[in-house]
């Protein structure tokens, strides 16, 4: 396990992952008082281990793991794998900022291309092959959610491509849940957008707020979920994620 380097080299959308694991779970206290959201455990293994053997399952070779709130507890939880590389880069404006800022950081390691994870979605290992098997940049994506004020909605284009994306979108098709890949033409792109974002200190915005850029630039696909999945804010979310797994 290394720390953050800017060689940008290895991977591509299927087999480098960057996962968001900086945030402090403010909604989960007391839980995460001095526990990350994403080393809660749901069934005998933390949220985080559900992710990593997931990327393992599907030959991801490297991930690179933004931390922030009690870094040192996801370092020492990621202990060395046989088949995954994980690597680490550490927000220290986790308290300050939004995920647009995390994955800001791990620029250098996107440029050739990465799949998207939040370190508080669990979902199906079958539904990240689906994911990886996809011949363009897309989204994973539930087309059956019902819709509150807490969802990431997307709408669908012409061509199969996403439109937009945001959470009071009124046209909402689907719903984002929280993972995603690029091909390094497209993250190109993205990260322009990013800049500009952090450029501004817009750095308290969602990273979706790119995403709704990039869409008016290059065609992204989505790939419907396929079975349980569910993202964990709340203590409900997490008692649901229990029964789920």
């Amino acid at each position: 396990m290394n720390d953050h380097r800017t060689d940008g080299l290895g991977g591509g959308p299927s087999d480098q992952a960057i996962v968001l694991a900086a945030g402090q779970g403010k909604r989960l206290r007391p839980l995460t008082d001095d526990t990350p959201k994403t080393l809660l455990e749901v069934g005998e293994n933390a949220i985080l281990e559900h992710i990593l053997r997931a990327l393992e399952t599907n030959g991801y070779e490297r991930a690179i793991v933004v931390t922030g709130f009690e870094s040192e507890q996801i370092r020492t939880h990621c202990r060395p794998r046989e088949s995954l590389e994980i690597e680490f880069v550490h927000s220290e404006r986790f308290d300050s900022t939004n995920n647009i800022y995390s994955l800001w950081l791990a620029r250098e390691y996107a440029a050739n291309g990465f799949t998207l994870i939040n370190s508080d979605t669990l979902f199906p290992t079958e539904s990240l092959s689906k994911l990886q098997q996809a011949n363009r940049s897309a989204l994973l994506v539930d087309r059956g959610t019902e819709h509150t004020d807490e969802e990431m909605l997307i709408s669908f284009g012409q061509n199969g491509a996403i439109d937009s994306i945001g959470k009071d979108l009124t046209d909402g098709n689907a719903e984002y849940i929280g993972v995603s890949k690029f091909t390094a033409a497209d993250a190109d792109v993205l990260f322009d957008h990013i800049d500009r974002f952090i450029e501004q200190e817009a750095v308290n915005e969602w990273y979706e707020a790119a995403f709704d850029r990039l869409f008016q630039d290059v065609d992204v696909g989505f790939v419907p979920v396929d079975g349980s999945w569910i993202e964990i804010d709340t203590q409900e979310d997490l008692s649901r994620a229990k029964e789920l797994w």
